[in-house]
């Protein structure tokens, strides 16, 4: 029986950091983004905090405020960024103060400074095949996938999961590529009758053990999306243990699609800053 590989996304991410700090050089200063974060979540914080210094190492300056205290200030906030000569980009960090939309958000923020691709104008773009700041896990999924395929061109790719950030998104741009592209949800039936033809899965469901060795086919790559904390560590949708040796690919959680989701938000900041 062949050994599944672990696949780190550490060197892919540092490929992309090489053409953020080129975007950067081009740019001539370092670009400034405003991060909202919840003070009264230790996680989030703790995420700031290592966001703010891997920002720095390739040259952008990330300024932390903390979210205001009622859902209408927020808004408020993010139109602050948005009229802010000063400030390049921002993004508000999830999850989102209760009673906040994230589309709402964005477009407070405007779409020339919104770098989650959330805002009507760049998802409209991105749907239509334009060009777009897409969401920076869809565009890590997107950038693994042509790392570990010949060519993404014709191959069956089956995403679980439809959201805004992951699903909808990498569905598009998956498309461009030229991809074959299925996209289950919470509704699907027979969820494993779709995920048994995929060249590639990509699971964003946030089911721990959700895909096993009978949702596979032989030689799959999986692409685990969800960081799941439980008692025993940080988890995928992907049972590791059921799928050695059927999967041919297994991205790690959290460093397989997490640090080029990093990689490609910088690069989305740098883009921004260069675009207005």
């Amino acid at each position: 029986m062949n050994q599944s590989k672990l696949f780190f996304g550490h060197e892919l991410a540092d490929t992309i950091h090489v053409r953020t700090r080129a975007l950067i050089r081009r740019l001539g200063r370092p670009p400034r983004c405003k991060v909202l974060y919840d003070r009264g979540s230790a996680p989030m914080m703790a995420y700031a905090g290592r966001q703010k210094a891997a920002a720095e190492a390739v040259g952008i300056e990330l300024v932390l405020e903390e979210y205001a205290a009622a859902d209408p200030e927020v808004l408020r906030q993010l139109a602050r960024i948005c009229d802010d000569d000063a400030i390049d980009a921002g993004f508000p960090l999830y999850p989102l103060p209760d009673g906040l939309d994230p589309i709402d958000a964005a477009e407070a923020l405007g779409s020339r400074k919104d770098v989650d691709g959330l805002h009507p104008l760049s998802a409209g773009l991105l749907a239509l095949g334009g060009r777009a700041r897409a969401p920076a896990t869809a565009r890590a999924c997107a950038a693994a996938i042509a790392h570990l395929l010949p060519s993404p061109k014709g191959a069956e790719v089956v995403l679980v999961g439809a959201s805004r950030i992951v699903g909808r998104p990498l569905a598009a741009l998956l498309l461009d590529a030229e991809a074959t592209v299925t996209v289950c949800h919470a509704a699907t039936r027979d969820l494993r009758a779709h995920t048994r033809k995929a060249d590639v899965l990509v699971t964003a469901a946030g089911v721990p053990g959700l895909i096993g060795a009978d949702a596979i086919r032989d030689g799959a790559i999986l692409l685990d999306v969800s960081v799941v904390p439980t008692p025993n560590g940080l988890v995928g949708d992907v049972d590791l243990a059921s799928v050695e040796g059927k999967a041919a690919i297994v991205s790690h959680v959290p460093d397989g699609i997490g640090p080029i989701t990093t990689a490609c938000l910088f690069e989305n900041v740098a883009r921004a800053a260069l675009d207005r």
